[in-house]
């Protein structure tokens, strides 16, 4: 084997490993909400205080997070993926020993810190290092992660024993981070001028960049719309178009399932449709679908068809936009604008969300639709402003 072939050989394997390590961002995610029924029961506390579990993980997603461009200032991506994911597994594997809920609130933390570190080291390191391409097959991996979780759950879940449950993702991400050391030697070092590109920028500063704070709305719409569809989908399906509870429960799977088809696809097609394209093209397919399921008909396999095709069109949305701030910043702001990003991103979710379910409970779930037609408006018309600024190599 010559040096170029070589080369392209190890370049792959090490990129096999960046999606195996993207598994490991999915499979905790969607886990604690598919047991939740049987653990609240052995833990003795209400329906609610899962609510009070999430806030802690995404408090500590968003300061890992925002935090992300100092730990690359100071150590290898390498290490970061390694250290995070070790972390949460060791994490998972102490929540199957507990029996109190405050000590589930502490090992939150390190679940919440992990994410964090992981999400953005890797969005970084692929951004700089690989193609458009390759950054919509990461993410199509978390999608199997997140399907996976709850998959797992579901049959220990099935012995009445959540904690087993724990155990095993634990110690697929145990093992997972043990593939991510053996690694090391694959992974491009990076140098202290590289380093030096996450150089601290005040948040005042990193506000008045071009488009920066026009993309942060950007994600906190899409990931509001991508947890509306994991959260509440399933609700809807069971209270307003009559489902039963385990087809209802499929919904959201039905989702996941769209969205990791999306982002395969997008990866698929990154060779011949540039990512702009591939953005518009997904958003396009989100608006059209949400006014379909708007419809009402009484057929419920036409509803699961318009969820798959909204989670399919949601597919391209998060890696390409990831993938385009290559285009928009200079390299010393890739890093930091991405954190702040990721960090309003998760406020989608924790704030916009929860505030959902409010309105649901307080008039009538049946608005949802409407609610999600809104959120995706307001989305097109982020994107529309945002595809018109100019890139750096047009400036």
């Amino acid at each position: 084997m010559n040096k170029s072939k070589k080369q392209t050989f190890l370049s792959i394997l090490l990129l096999a490993v960046i999606y195996i390590a993207f598994i490991a961002l999915g499979l905790p995610d969607a886990l604690l909400g598919s047991a939740w029924n049987l653990v609240r029961v052995d833990l003795n506390v209400g329906l609610g205080s899962l609510g009070i579990m999430t806030v802690v993980i995404y408090i500590m997603s968003i300061i890992s997070t925002y935090n992300a461009p100092r730990l690359l200032k100071l150590f290898q991506t390498k290490w970061i993926t390694f250290v995070s994911i070790a972390f949460t597994g060791l994490a998972l594997i102490f929540l199957s020993m507990i029996n109190e809920f405050w000590q589930m609130l502490f090992f939150a933390i390190p679940l919440g810190i992990g994410a964090g570190a992981i999400d953005v080291s890797l969005n970084h390191y692929l951004t700089k290092n690989y193609k458009a391409s390759h950054m919509s097959f990461m993410h199509s991996f978390y999608g199997i992660g997140v399907t996976a979780g709850p998959s797992i759950m579901a049959y220990t879940l099935s012995m009445s024993n959540w904690r087993t449950g724990y155990v095993i993702v634990g110690s697929i991400l145990i093992l997972i981070a043990m593939i991510v050391l053996l690694s090391f030697k694959l992974w491009k070092k990076e140098t202290e001028f590289e380093k030096a590109e996450h150089d601290r920028i005040p948040l005042k500063t990193a506000l008045k960049i071009k488009g920066a704070v026009n993309s942060m709305f950007i994600f906190l719409l899409y990931v509001h719309i991508e947890s509306l569809l994991g959260v509440w989908i399933s609700s809807y399906m069971y209270q307003v178009k009559g489902s039963t509870l385990s087809t209802a429960a499929l919904a959201a799977t039905t989702y996941y399932l769209g969205l990791t088809l999306g982002r395969l696809l997008s990866g698929i097609f990154a060779k011949w449709i540039k990512p702009k394209a591939l953005i518009q093209i997904g958003i396009l397919l989100i608006g059209i679908s949400v006014i379909l399921f708007i419809l009402d008909f009484d057929f419920e396999i036409y509803y699961f068809v318009v969820i798959g095709l909204i989670g399919i069109g949601c597919g391209p949305i998060y890696p390409n936009m990831m993938f385009i701030n290559n285009d928009y910043y200079k390299p010393n702001e890739i890093s930091k604008v991405m954190s702040f990003q990721m960090v309003i991103g998760y406020m989608g979710f924790g704030i916009l969300t929860p505030l959902a379910g409010l309105l649901f409970d307080r008039l009538s779930i049946e608005l949802y639709p409407f609610v999600l037609l809104f959120s995706t408006t307001v989305l097109i018309v982020l994107l529309s402003r945002y595809m018109k600024l100019k890139t750096q190599q047009s400036l």
